[in-house]
């Protein structure tokens, strides 16, 4: 039964997803609208939208207000498992992209870091579909975090 509500709730997220890209690609006004969309979908969505919540297992809502945020808060949690928290620092100076480390043990070289805990931080310079990206696909993945519960609200 799990697996059915799964695969029904994953369906209702999907047809959402497909009526506001339906509504974006026709040019109707989406303005004002409120859209919650899974983390898992293609980060490209979220360019030039503004977030306004970060939704965790369909239950606990945190009003956010920038993708920065939206990467603070999910870090944090991750880092929280100890498990995690071991995994993070063993990716520091290892996950990169052509000019910059994603994680550190320090500020150097970092334009605009976040400090996830002590001796780790987070690059956070980049365009939303990039920041998006990369926490996602090079860093939770990487560490072996779930993230498939994790949904963003975002303005229209």
């Amino acid at each position: 039964m799990n697996v059915l509500r799964e695969l029904q709730s994953m369906r209702s997220k999907m047809d959402t997803i497909v009526s506001y890209l339906e509504q974006v690609e026709s040019g109707r006004p989406v303005a004002g609208h409120e859209l919650v969309l899974p983390l898992t979908v293609d980060p490209a969505i979220f360019k030039g939208k503004k977030p306004v919540g970060i939704i965790f297992n369909e239950t606990e809502r945190i009003d956010i207000t920038t993708w920065k945020m939206v990467v603070k808060e999910i870090l944090k949690r991750c880092n929280a498992d100890p498990e995690k928290h071991v995994a993070l620092m063993n990716l520091r100076g290892r996950a990169s992209g052509r000019d910059r480390i994603f994680l550190a043990n320090n500020l150097d070289n970092m334009r605009s870091p976040y400090m996830i805990s002590e001796n780790l931080y987070m690059e956070t310079h980049y365009d939303t579909e990039t920041l998006i990206r990369v926490l996602t696909s090079r860093i939770l993945d990487a560490v072996g975090y779930d993230y498939r519960h994790v949904n963003v609200a975002i303005r229209g």
